[in-house]
């Protein structure tokens, strides 16, 4: 039974996993590489503890208890006696083998390893364990990681059974929603699947068949409204599989799928403009703070969330 849970990576993914399993009762270490990054973790837990009450949530207990199940630490030894450790520092390959190699020496035969990699082949992260080869898995979580359900799984052609099944267990116990990705392949399911509409969007956007304001809108209002609800075969069974199967015959051939570079993302790159953390992108933020804007979304989020769960009591 996991019950301990160490975090390698103390930036957004890192405490919005923490956030995840201390409000359900896991005991979290989590590991930064700089206290003054660690300093400002407890503030933001219980910013986020804040959301969720506006949103309508309600935990069992108070504050203090459940940051009283957090330990931060600058070192890794730290995390040698968790039921489970999760790595999520960026998607630099030789970082994550080094930070496996370590795990593997340093951490109890009963630790499951696990990455939150989506980019990386966790074959390759994971190459140079030894020990913990059958409790060696990715658990990938999505921004931000502390509302949005999804969490894929996937396991090495090591990796045990009932380590599946007991990572499984104890995020659906998490109230998160796990998916089984079957093979080790860049950006999993969801992350493709993304990628594919960011490419169609980017080509409607540089082929000047939309603005940006009404390709926002044909997304959210319109595909995105439908599959907050519905994943796509479950729309396909709705509209008719004779009427998509005529669909895709016709637009298949048409629609974007080569690759090709897409000026109106690059050279916003070239020049600064990364969207909402500089202040400029797709869509000018430069009178918002970052922080407002990024409520603004969790709000939205949340009550969707909400919906889900009618709401939840934590």
């Amino acid at each position: 039974m996991i019950k301990t849970a160490g975090i390698i990576g103390a930036g957004t993914m890192g405490i919005g996993i923490a956030f995840q399993l201390l409000t359900h009762q896991v005991t979290v270490i989590l590991n930064g590489h700089r206290q003054v990054t660690l300093d400002t973790v407890k503030d933001k837990l219980v910013a986020y503890l804040q959301e969720f009450r506006q949103a309508g949530f309600t935990f069992h207990e108070d504050d203090a208890t459940i940051l009283g199940r957090l330990q931060l630490t600058t070192t890794i030894e730290d995390l040698a006696d968790c039921d489970l450790v999760i790595e999520v520092v960026p998607e630099d390959l030789a970082l994550k083998q080094n930070i496996f190699k370590k795990l593997d020496t340093i951490c109890k035969p009963e630790t499951i390893l696990a990455s939150n990699t989506s980019s990386l082949s966790l074959a390759k992260i994971v190459e140079a364990v030894e020990k913990h080869k059958e409790r060696l898995l990715l658990i990938h979580f999505f921004n931000p990681a502390h509302i949005v359900p999804l969490v894929e799984l996937l396991k090495t052609t090591h990796t045990t059974q009932a380590v599946l099944d007991e990572v499984r267990q104890f995020l659906d116990d998490a109230d998160k929603v796990t998916i089984e990705v079957k093979k080790d392949l860049p950006g999993l399911v969801a992350n493709r699947i993304q990628a594919a509409l960011v490419r169609e969007s980017l080509a409607l956007l540089e082929d000047d068949v939309v603005s940006k304001a009404d390709l926002e809108k044909a997304i959210s209002a319109g595909l995105g409204f439908r599959l907050a609800s519905s994943g796509m075969l479950s729309i396909m069974d709705y509209g008719g599989l004779d009427v998509w199967r005529a669909v895709m015959e016709q637009l298949q051939p048409v629609i974007e799928s080569g690759v090709r570079p897409f000026p109106s993302l690059a050279d916003k790159v070239k020049v600064g403009n990364l969207g909402v953390k500089t202040g400029a992108g797709f869509f000018d933020y430069s009178n918002q703070a970052t922080n407002e804007l990024e409520l603004s979304r969790n709000r939205v989020l949340l009550h969707q969330l909400k919906n889900i769960n009618n709401p939840q009591e934590l």
